[in-house]
């Protein structure tokens, strides 16, 4: 079934202003359409809060207070946030619209990136959580999917302070967690908190995923997740792919540090060693490290001499 002929809200105008076209996407938290404004004559991404986070007034306040401060970010590497406004039950964002693809499609489609590639991604995603812990304002669910691509290759952060917004939300009335269990820092696990630096421990676990194809820690449930966070050492990326630089092995030790103090104690901090790193990165070696995982596949595949077979020449 065609999702976006039976979405009520394909076709309406909400707020005398933004006129919907489509849906693209649909989380947790909210649905998200591409519309246009109908003022500017711009095409804009509109994000509605579901029903049930739009009638908890509290929810909302915050909601509200935290569009605030993201629309004053202002950053080539953030989605900008234009406008937030109520129409009847509809609660939503109005956004920069962003063409392309999420970090999480890419990889999806390659299995993992190799060095200079992953920082080449993690560079201006660290640079435009630094320009929001300057702002004083923490992410909080920082992960593929809230990273995008542009079609000509620019990258994006979206989805500053919604978390939160949630998060208070739901702190105070469940006791959840608010943030994808993949990317929570130990000290959001045991405590709730988050500060500047549970957004570098999420940086951190999304370049070992950009560099393995795999999280760091893995589990049946999400509390067995959560509890590998606490109590487990994100190993270095390099057991799992043969050929990376130790450099790349310090940098994720460093930014996953379970004890927040001993991580990069903001963005800019983790940005600073990670452009050192790239920058000293030979020129090849993305193409080194994809060999020498093609040669380790190759040795475990190749097949065992049989009994009175002399075994042939390494592979």
């Amino acid at each position: 079934m065609d999702t976006t002929v039976a979405d009520p809200l394909v076709g309406r105008v909400l707020d005398g202003r933004y006129r919907i076209e489509s849906r693209v996407a649909r989380g947790g938290m909210a649905t998200v359409y591409v519309a246009r404004d109908l003022r500017l004559d711009r095409v804009v991404a509109i994000k509605v809060m579901h029903a049930n986070l739009a009638a908890d007034e509290e929810f909302v306040a915050r909601f509200i207070g935290e569009a605030k401060a993201a629309a004053a970010l202002s950053h080539p590497n953030v989605v900008a946030v234009f406008d937030q406004r109520t129409d009847g039950e509809h609660v939503f964002l109005a956004m920069e619209y962003v063409p392309g693809r999420t970090l999480r499609d890419l990889l999806t489609e390659r299995g993992r990136l190799g060095p200079r590639a992953a920082l080449e991604i993690l560079q201006p995603v660290l640079a435009a959580l630094a320009a929001a812990h300057r702002a004083g304002l923490v992410h909080r669910d920082v992960k593929p999917e809230n990273v995008l691509i542009t079609e000509d290759g620019q990258v994006k952060v979206a989805d500053f302070g919604l978390a939160r917004a949630e998060s208070a939300s739901k702190m105070t009335k469940t006791g959840l967690i608010i943030g994808t269990v993949g990317y929570l820092a130990p000290e959001q696990v045991l405590s709730g908190d988050a500060d500047v630096r549970t957004d570098v421990y999420a940086a951190g676990v999304m370049l070992y995923e950009l560099l393995t194809g795999e999280l760091p820690h893995q589990g049946d449930t999400p509390l067995a997740i959560a509890y590998k966070h606490v109590n487990e050492a994100v190993p270095p990326p390099s057991e799992l792919v043969p050929g990376l630089p130790q450099q790349l092995d310090v940098l994720v030790t460093r930014a996953t540090a379970r004890e927040p103090a001993q991580r990069p104690q903001d963005a800019g901090q983790f940005l600073a060693l990670a452009a050192e790193v790239h920058g000293g990165l030979p020129p090849d070696i993305d193409w080194r490290v994809e060999q020498a995982a093609r040669g380790r596949t190759a040795v475990m595949e190749a097949p065992q001499p049989g009994p009175g077979v002399p075994p042939g020449p390494p592979p």
